[in-house]
């Protein structure tokens, strides 16, 4: 059987699966389709691979032998804006709410039905037209090239770097509490004795004062960081 792969240069897909049957079969009918297909069986090996191969895509397991995936894609996707497909046995709702929520593009419930799987791997990569250059905030813009947020009336607040990161880390988690910890992380900076859960607070402060208030109608709901006691800061859309 004929299946519909990729046009023009193979797109790249990580493919995290810990059942070597399973990702043996995975694999070898993805390459079929056409991708080019990097492969790995737990929480670690993805962390490794997807920072070294940044791929277009990649189609998860949740249970993995080291831990859950969720909250180390979600870290990940911080810095790399691949598009996501979970592929998970797990089949509650609670499930798919929290997976989606935190980033996933996609949720596929084993078995895997291959021909829909591949459906839905490009169904994914054509919506996200590729690895984009900016996400969307609600109808605020994050420009990943030029670290701007711009307001839906094309209103520009430049930042730093680390400004930028931190939006970006409350961005791909809009509604959800980020740690300072998971903040820390995304400025890239924690091996250094200096850089502390007080450094994340002072650019926050900073970013809130970037951040230009609504100028129309249009430019409605505009994102708000708000402080979460104890916990870390959640940005909203207001």
């Amino acid at each position: 059987m004929k299946h519909d792969g990729p046009m023009a240069e193979a797109q790249s897909i990580l493919l995290v699966e810990d059942a070597p049957e399973l990702q043996g079969v995975m694999r070898r009918y993805l390459e079929r389709c056409g991708y080019r297909v990097i492969v790995a069986g737990s929480v670690a090996e993805m962390q490794e691979k997807w920072s070294a191969s940044l791929p277009d895509l990649v189609l998860c397991d949740i249970n993995l032998p080291d831990g859950d995936s969720r909250e180390a894609t979600r870290r990940l996707r911080i810095h790399d804006h691949a598009a996501l497909i979970f592929v998970t046995s797990r089949d509650e709702v609670a499930d798919r709410i929290q997976a989606l929520d935190g980033g996933g593009d996609d949720y596929v419930v084993k078995p895997v039905i291959l021909d829909e799987l591949a459906a839905r791997v490009r169904s994914v990569l054509r919506r996200r037209g590729g690895r984009s250059s900016f996400l969307m905030v609600g109808n605020w813009r994050l420009d990943l090239v030029r670290k701007q947020l711009v307001s839906p009336g094309g209103e520009q607040a430049s930042m730093t770097a680390g400004e930028f990161s931190l939006l970006m880390a409350m961005g791909v988690s809009v509604g959800n509490v980020v740690s300072r910890d998971v903040l820390l992380e995304a400025i890239g900076r924690r091996e250094d004795r200096d850089v502390t859960a007080r450094t994340v607070d002072t650019l926050i402060t900073r970013l809130r004062r970037k951040i230009p208030p609504a100028a129309t109608a249009r430019d409605l709901p505009r994102p708000v960081i708000r402080t979460v006691r104890r916990s870390g800061y959640r940005l909203d859309l207001v």
